[in-house]
């Protein structure tokens, strides 16, 4: 068994300041990096085995821009990858897909983005 630790907070000046820090219990985590290439369109990132309970999704890049895209699974919806991606818990996660299984990015910007992602889940149903 594999301890994720995740904290942030979210400050605002002269406002209030919001703070988490939580601990996420998995048997498996897997990080991945790609670069994905100016002018790339479609790649093709293959996810760990969809068939296990995921806990944790983080999609953070080099390039946050309006230009570095990404579909999930087969689907048609592009989403803009101009902020990093956190998604926490089982139910938090079926927002992004109920079985997340690969990644399709693009790249419209005129460098290449390094992408890298995590994912935490359980190794059994």
């Amino acid at each position: 068994m594999a301890t994720i630790v995740v904290s942030g907070s979210i400050v605002i000046p002269n406002g209030p300041q919001f703070n988490f820090n939580r601990t996420l219990n998995v048997d498996a985590y897997e990080e991945i990096d790609v670069t994905i290439a100016a002018g790339a369109a479609d790649e093709e990132v293959n996810l760990p085995s969809s068939n296990k309970p995921v806990q944790l999704i983080a999609i953070m890049s080099d390039l946050y821009a309006d230009e570095l895209t990404y579909k999930i699974n087969t689907g048609a919806t592009v989403y803009k990858l101009n902020q990093p991606l956190l998604l926490l818990g089982e139910d938090a996660v079926t927002l992004f897909s109920s079985a997340p299984a690969k990644l399709l990015f693009s790249n419209s910007a005129a460098k290449d983005s390094k992408v890298q992602i995590l994912i935490g889940c359980h190794a059994t149903p």
